[in-house]
């Protein structure tokens, strides 16, 4: 006779979240609706105001969850510094929700992928003590709008709708098998991740330079901005800072270095005054280009002492090349923002933008109080 598994029941469900346009915050959500219905006591709260040491108690009555984006094939940099710094809880369980970016081609749905995201947490967080249960990712509607235009609101209700019914389907199956390992979904991330990781190995670490010193420099405020500060006030890593520009009262944006481009800022200002300077960005790749030394100068210190040259390979020639886009690429966006107070210059650079065409995007139903503040324990 086979006796039926029971299905697990939790006292205590800590859902956080990271989300910067409103995806994994509407998924996170989802799953914070689920355990209300099966009366867990459950709080949602944004990574950047968790305060985990006194949110998670070492039982394995607590389930605690994760929900964020996806950043080439990686959690964002600040979500693996929050796992780090999570506490060491034995018997906690713990389960893993990225989401990625998809996308329509016609009638085509091309789906994203979550790739490392969807196991790096959990082996983090197994080497704390957690009890890893299980990961899932979701497809929601592409938001790097600076790069893409925008999906149709037809096409973005489809993919929400869609990625709703999995969330019934799967989170369902999570609370009966008391585990989520071995689906379809988390195969079709390792057929992505082994791969791109195989013959792009350096994949991760890429996207998060570029993404650090290229696409947040690319980002400045039009002459619609009034200084009302809402793009620094509601950054979830602090990476916008209000600046004071010579000859002008108002105060504009200024975006820093640990600036993950989750494009809160750029997709929920009211004004539309976040624009992605295209024509900007291209000339920053050619002064990346200009002041790409380091292998000619590699060879020069090699002709005085050749035994260097046994070390010379990918790292080194970087590792040189280092010494100069970096403080070029920080001098160059501090004139940069300078510069941005010549009006003519600002719409030059606005005009030249092709954000007029890709529009904004955030989930529709999730507001700027949604993803800023924590919603208190519930139990139905």
């Amino acid at each position: 006779m086979l006796v039926k598994k029971k299905q697990r029941t939790y006292q205590r469900a800590t859902i956080y979240f990271s989300s910067g346009t409103g995806n994994s915050y509407r998924v996170a959500k989802w799953f914070y609706e689920t355990c209300l219905a099966k009366n867990i006591i459950s709080e949602l709260i944004p990574v950047n105001i968790a305060q985990p040491t006194k949110e998670i108690s070492a039982s394995a009555k607590q389930l605690v969850a994760l929900a964020f984006p996806t950043h080439g094939l990686l959690p964002p940099w600040s979500v693996i510094k929050f796992l780090f710094r999570m506490p060491r809880k034995k018997k906690t369980h713990f389960f893993c929700i990225p989401t990625r970016g998809s996308l329509y081609i016609g009638p085509l749905l091309l789906p994203g992928a979550a790739g490392l995201a969807s196991f790096l947490p959990s082996l983090i967080l197994l080497f704390k003590g957690f009890r890893t249960k299980g990961a899932v990712g979701f497809d929601m509607p592409v938001n790097m709008t600076f790069i893409h235009p925008t999906l149709t609101p037809k096409h973005a209700s489809r993919v929400v709708a869609r990625a709703k019914r999995k969330s019934e389907r799967y989170f369902e199956l999570f609370f009966r098998k008391n585990s989520l390992w071995l689906t379809r979904n988390n195969l079709y991330e390792l057929i992505w991740s082994i791969p791109l990781l195989y013959f792009i190995p350096l994949f991760p670490i890429l996207y998060l330079i570029i993404g650090k010193f290229f696409m947040g420099k690319i980002l400045f405020a039009n002459n619609n901005c009034t200084g009302c500060g809402t793009c620094a006030k509601s950054c979830p890593v602090g990476a916008v800072i209000m600046k004071s520009v010579k000859n002008r009262k108002t105060k504009r944006p200024y975006w820093r270095y640990n600036c993950e481009a989750c494009l809160r800022c750029f997709n929920f200002c009211s004004q539309r005054a976040v624009v992605a300077g295209h024509s900007w960005g291209a000339l920053l790749w050619y002064i990346g280009v200009l002041v790409a030394f380091g292998g000619g100068l590699f060879t020069l210190i090699t002709g005085v002492l050749p035994w260097l040259q046994s070390f010379r390979n990918w790292w080194t020639i970087e590792l040189f090349n280092a010494v100069f886009y970096y403080p070029a690429f920080i001098t160059a966006y501090f004139l940069y923002f300078q510069l941005m107070r010549i009006k003519l210059l600002n719409s030059f650079f606005t005009y030249t933008s092709l954000v007029r065409f890709f529009g904004q995007y955030h989930e529709p139903d999730t507001s700027l109080k949604n993803l800023t503040e924590r919603a208190a324990p519930v139990n139905n």
